[in-house]
């Protein structure tokens, strides 16, 4: 179809026009509601006169020429639709509408209640696979009364409904945490346990019963995560040999006892492991080397680096991602606390993600691209599709890539911090924080984190939670 860029009113005719015609061609639409909901589609009714083509801009990028067109925002905020009609003549006329698209809340969400005053940040999310249930680590900071933060456990039924238990006031500053689930029954629990200076973890194991049967803090050891092999656990993260943290890969049997523990040389600096998958050749991790210091900066010279071991676990192949522009982003070990993602999409590129940069490359490492967010909010998450891959970032969106890293959508939702992404009936689930504001008697407005609920199909369209279980 052919779009003529000449542009005329009634008062002004094109060239070559016969001055003596006159048109009465009008622009004319009208739309089905004027306040709409994020995800809910639109309907344009078309008015025009003597009109052959049509000409519509929706204010977000988008466009349609057919006649009375629908359009779903994926975004919330004022939107001018715009329509501009010619006739067989190349005149054209312009009429628009705008249309406020609301930010939904309860419609979408479910917001568990959590009382004046309380931050309650999400640092780790799973599948209970003892009895198919959504959990969720919550971070409970209470910013009125001061007193100890604290680890809860707290998992969901059919109806969103959370059950919660208590394991732990938490120790110094934590963005991550995880869950070894035993064969025994009992959780063996992993924190994050970090200052400017100090590097560390706190691990807690419990009973099926919630009784607490030991818990272990570390000064010198952090493992980001683990790997079921068989009835046995590959745990990775890294750990101070000989005044240098090294990466270290530490086998458990199904009781959680550790029975290998073996350090990785990486290069020439102190490094870690923060997210490791399994691969047709063996293994590929995602971590970074550094350079550790008594005085401030305490970390300098980050380096993101993917590692590559063969089936033994032997190291191959060190990557170190050059192009990183968090050399002189992080500081210091807080800076290291947050979540880290590796995946491998279908055609077998690996995309990471980790304080705010994400990465793609090809499967021998060999970097494809690379876009940095903000370092300034490291709790957000990564989900293979296979073909294509989401990502959360701090600033409120989810977005959609291929598998070489172009963005293909997004979503603005109600949030700001996600851990991780689950893929449940082939739809998205997650648990975010978001920023908001309590009005606190004596105190006025304490800005605080709260948690929402929410699900999104694979297009990120935002979808029903009840659709999540059918």
């Amino acid at each position: 179809m052919l779009i003529f860029v000449v542009s005329c009113t009634k008062d002004e005719k094109a060239d070559g026009m016969d001055p003596e015609l006159e048109t009465n061609l009008t622009a004319c639409f009208s739309v089905s509601k004027d306040t709409l909901t994020l995800g809910e589609s639109l309907q344009l009714i078309n008015c025009s006169k003597d009109a052959v083509i049509y000409s519509y801009d929706f204010g977000n990028n988008e466009t349609s020429n057919q006649e009375s067109p629908s359009i779903t925002f994926k975004e919330g905020g004022n939107f001018t639709i715009t329509l501009v009609t010619y006739d067989d003549q190349r005149h054209s006329e312009t009429s628009s509408h705008t249309v406020f698209v609301e930010t939904p809340v309860d419609s979408y969400y479910h917001f568990p209640d959590i009382s004046h005053g309380l931050n309650g940040l999400p640092i780790g999310i799973g599948i209970n696979p003892h009895n198919g249930n959504i959990y969720y680590l919550e971070k409970s900071e209470d910013l009125v009364g001061l007193t100890l933060p604290k680890f809860y456990y707290k998992e969901l039924n059919n109806n969103f409904i959370p059950t919660t238990n208590y394991i732990a006031d938490m120790q110094f500053n934590s963005g991550h945490g995880f869950i070894n689930f035993l064969g025994n029954g009992n959780k063996n629990i992993h924190f994050s346990r970090t200052l400017p200076e100090l590097y560390g973890s706190q691990e807690i194991t419990l009973k099926s019963t919630w009784l607490l049967m030991s818990t272990v803090n570390s000064a010198t050891k952090y493992l980001y995560g683990t790997l079921k092999e068989d009835v046995n656990s590959i745990f990775y993260g890294t750990q101070k040999d000989n005044g240098i943290y090294k990466a270290v890969i530490e086998k458990r049997n199904a009781n959680g006892d550790a029975f290998d523990v073996q350090f990785k040389t990486i290069g020439s600096n102190n490094a870690m492991l923060a997210d490791m998958i399994k691969t047709e050749n063996g293994y590929v991790a995602f971590g970074g080397t550094f350079d550790k210091n008594i005085t401030t900066p305490h970390i300098t010279n980050y380096s993101p680096t993917l590692i590559f071991f063969d089936t033994n676990l032997a190291v191959t192949k060190t990557v170190a991602y050059g192009h990183t522009v968090l050399g002189t982003h992080i500081t210091e070990a807080n800076h290291l606390n947050g979540a880290y993602h590796i995946i491998q999409l279908s055609n077998g590129n690996l995309a990471t993600y980790g304080n705010g940069e994400l990465t793609v490359s090809k499967p021998d490492g060999g970097l494809i691209t690379s876009h940095y967010f903000s370092i300034h909010n490291d709790i957000q998450a990564m989900i293979s599709l296979g073909d294509t891959f989401v990502i959360s970032t701090g600033d409120g969106y989810l977005r959609k890539y291929d598998p070489n890293g172009t963005e293909i959508g997004k979503l603005k939702y109600n949030g700001n911090f996600i851990p991780d992404l689950l893929e449940i009936n082939n739809n998205l689930f997650f648990v975010a924080g978001y920023r908001t504001t309590d009005k606190i008697v004596n105190l006025g407005d304490l800005s605080v984190v709260k948690i929402l609920y929410g699900a999104v199909d694979k297009d990120l369209n935002l979808i029903s939670l009840e659709s999540i279980f059918n």
